[in-house]
């Protein structure tokens, strides 16, 4: 009778556990995003070439860096012009940092624009476990491709470094940085008549198709080859479309108390903006002789926090009672 009353106990114990409140999820948040070159690798520069790839710029605009390693260029140019092309190397910037604050970004065309009417942009609103994020999306840094016809020199592979982070409203002061987020990128040059100069482009429609990603010659291509975070939690792809790629990296909020707050959250970042090209949909086509631009945008939503199995809280409340009885019997 003894051991059949401690384990009704320990049961009344396990369905107690369970039925102790949710944690709050934390709501709002104020963020910071800076995202920046670590670094390149060409072709073979050939003797007639002029110009080697350059690096320029700065990720934190001469402010604080939340990047791991410090601030980094956040402009890359390449190439020497080729006739026709205005004079202009091909070169990559990305509008970077980007906050709660900001109020403009790159439209299509690579023209400023209002985000929210002139005013900031306003902090991010977390969505809760499994629900919709796409009305939650914040602009973040933006990648800005001046594509025009070069010789010489042609850039080869980049690698660009995001950070964000995270203050919540509430509880103040928290302070969160979300994994820093690294993608290796392999940059296609295309041939404007084509891979063989018949007009066979690696992507779309033959070249010079008018109406298409191809009307001013085979455009070129990015193909994320590669990319991860600091934090050892692997990115998945979470939902793609003909001009936008989802993608979404776990983290945790340490440093609250984790009874009153939710502390298991997913960084939602979309890369939208032009059109998805590759099989896996891991890359992106660039036009040729004009502006391209890729917007990254993201979102913050909680999800299910890894809990203890029923099994495992009814062995903890047993062994909890017999250490009980023990002290009683030693009484």
């Amino acid at each position: 009778m003894k051991k059949l009353s401690m384990i009704a106990v320990a049961t009344a114990l396990t369905a107690s556990t369970s039925a102790f409140a949710d944690p709050m999820i934390i709501q709002e948040w104020s963020f910071i995003n800076e995202a920046g070159f670590s670094s390149f690798t060409a072709t073979n520069k050939p003797a007639n070439a002029v110009n080697s790839p350059t690096l320029s710029g700065d990720s934190a605009n001469g402010g604080a860096s939340i990047l791991a390693g410090g601030s980094l260029p956040d402009n890359l140019c390449w190439g020497d012009p080729a006739s026709g092309s205005g004079g202009e190397q091909s070169c990559l910037s990305i509008s970077s940092p980007a906050s709660n604050n900001t109020t403009q970004t790159w439209d299509e065309n690579g023209v400023m624009q209002d985000l929210n009417g002139g005013a900031p942009q306003g902090n991010a609103m977390t969505v809760g476990i499994g629900e919709d994020y796409t009305s939650a999306l914040k602009q973040g840094t933006a990648l800005r491709h001046d594509n025009f016809p070069i010789t010489g020199q042609y850039l080869d592979t980049v690698t660009i470094k995001d950070a964000l982070q995270l203050t919540a409203v509430t509880p103040s002061g928290t302070v969160v940085d979300a994994p820093e987020l690294s993608f290796l990128v392999d940059f296609w040059e295309t041939p404007n008549a084509g891979l063989d100069g018949d007009g066979t482009c690696p992507f779309g429609p033959s070249a010079f198709t008018a109406d298409s990603v191809n009307a001013r010659g085979c455009s070129d291509l990015f193909e994320i080859i590669d990319f991860n975070s600091n934090m050892g939690n692997g990115m998945k792809v979470i939902g793609q479309g003909a001009d936008y790629i989802d993608f979404a990296v776990k983290f945790k909020v340490t440093g609250v108390d984790a009874s009153m707050y939710h502390t298991d959250y997913e960084l939602i970042t979309r890369l939208s903006g032009l059109d998805v090209a590759f099989d896996d949909g891991r890359g992106f086509a660039t036009r040729e002789n004009g502006v391209n631009i890729l917007n990254a945008q993201f979102a913050i939503r909680a999800v299910d926090a890894p809990e203890p199995s029923t099994l495992a809280v009814f062995a903890m409340s047993l062994l909890g009672l017999a250490g009980f009885s023990r002290r009683k019997a030693k009484k």
